[in-house]
């Protein structure tokens, strides 16, 4: 049992990486609390499904430069972003705070503040994948993976509770005191980290001396590898379909179906997250992966099940163990993504090719405004139904024109 439990934790031996976790968890906290506050806010304000939607979708903005960005993060000071875009949180919740105080905070500025949160997530995202592997090292990169997500798991329970708590009890002004105290604890805690790599001097980058030539270098580079090309596509589809669920299907639900409150979606994100807390945790404790391909690949197949489910339920208490279970799914599939393209990227393209996987997240701002739409015209039931289908087709279609991400099978502590 013992060596079990110091396999799971092994990477936190790593003072660097036990920092960065802090960083991470006080990060995806105030992130969680946001997104539970500003949503009911939207929802409270517009009665609109689609504008919930919109919203959503704005915090995703960012993918589209993600390649750009990707390209970035490799060829400039990788210490000097994750501060820079650490700090950009800091300055953008600090606006909404203010704004709230003054009684000036509306729908628009909502949905104009999403937008830049959505630079400053795609760019974090890049910076924080890309220095993960120098900090832990190689050795420890599988469980370093898995300990990152658990960290995001425990916060994803911790913060939409805290967040509808507060939104009900004190409003969105005193709630974002705490939203605006944990990211600044999250710039401090990764100031403090020692050893973040610089600019990467590669023969790629020394053969290019422009970012639009570094960017096709990165192109190139996934073209060549059709395990990423099949990873990035199944990136793709899950963030079109599958995603949606949390991050707006769940709250129109509760609204509308269960009948229920902003402490009561706080809950029912919380058993989501619950779920993935379990599955990351699962995965880090296994000495190897066998099969890592078959693993996201059904567990992406059981994701999009556990929605379809999700559009049968219309109470609160028996949606709590399904979520608890959507949630493990997702684990599943994106733990073992994530650790697939970091163990098959070479050290000098992996900004880049994380660039890329970010760009495969625009597919959750397109699904999450069809899926406002189709809940505002069609209703929630339909929405979910339509997700979890199209969902498990493109799946399937992904794994006939990609088998070999069956075939890249096993890792290694």
């Amino acid at each position: 049992m013992r060596e079990v439990a110091s396999r799971t934790f092994s990477s936190f031996s790593v003072s660097g990486f036990r920092l960065m976790w802090s960083a991470d968890v006080a990060l995806n906290w105030a992130e969680f609390m946001e997104i539970i506050i500003l949503s009911w806010f939207v929802l409270e304000q517009t009665e609109s499904p689609l504008i919930l939607g919109i919203f959503a979708a704005l915090r995703f903005t960012g993918t589209l430069a993600a390649p750009f960005f990707g390209v970035v993060v490799d060829r400039f000071g990788r210490r000097l972003i994750f501060l820079m875009s650490r700090a950009s949180f800091v300055v953008l919740s600090s606006t909404i705070l203010v704004l709230s105080f003054m009684s000036m905070l509306n729908i628009f500025a909502v949905l104009l503040l999403a937008a830049f949160v959505g630079f400053s997530r795609t760019m974090d995202n890049i910076v924080r994948q890309s220095v993960l592997p120098d900090v832990v090292g190689e050795s420890r990169l599988s469980n370093g993976v898995a300990l990152s997500r658990t960290g995001r798991d425990v916060t994803q329970i911790i913060g939409p509770v805290c967040g509808g708590i507060l939104m009900e009890v004190a409003g969105i002004g005193l709630s974002y005191i705490l939203v605006v105290l944990l990211y600044s604890l999250s710039l401090l805690l990764v100031f403090l980290v020692k050893g973040l790599p610089g600019a990467i001097v590669s023969s790629y980058s020394t053969v290019s001396s422009s970012v639009l030539k570094n960017l096709f270098e990165g192109f190139r580079y996934v073209k060549s590898e059709r395990l990423l090309v099949g990873l990035l596509v199944v990136a793709f589809v899950v963030n079109l379909t599958a995603f949606p669920l949390n991050q707006t299907l769940l709250a129109v639900s509760a609204k509308d179906v269960m009948r229920v409150g902003a402490y009561e979606l706080g809950w029912l994100v919380g058993a989501y997250s619950f779920g993935s807390l379990l599955g990351s945790l699962l995965i880090g404790s296994l000495p190897s992966l066998g099969s890592a391909g078959k693993i996201m690949f059904i567990g992406s197949v059981f994701w999009h099940i556990g929605i379809i489910a999700m559009a049968f339920m219309e109470w609160f208490y028996p949606s709590i163990p399904l979520l608890i279970l959507v949630g493990c799914a997702q684990s599943f599939s994106m733990v073992t993504m994530a650790m697939m393209i970091l163990r098959y990227t070479s050290p000098e393209m992996r900004g880049r090719i994380l660039g890329l996987r970010q760009l495969a997240v625009y597919g959750l701002p397109l699904g999450l405004l069809l899926s406002g739409y189709v809940a505002e015209d069609f209703g929630i039931f339909v929405a979910l139904v339509l997700n979890g289908v199209i969902g498990i087709v493109l799946l399937l279609l992904s794994l006939c024109f990609w088998p070999v991400m069956f075939s890249r099978q096993r890792f290694m502590e």
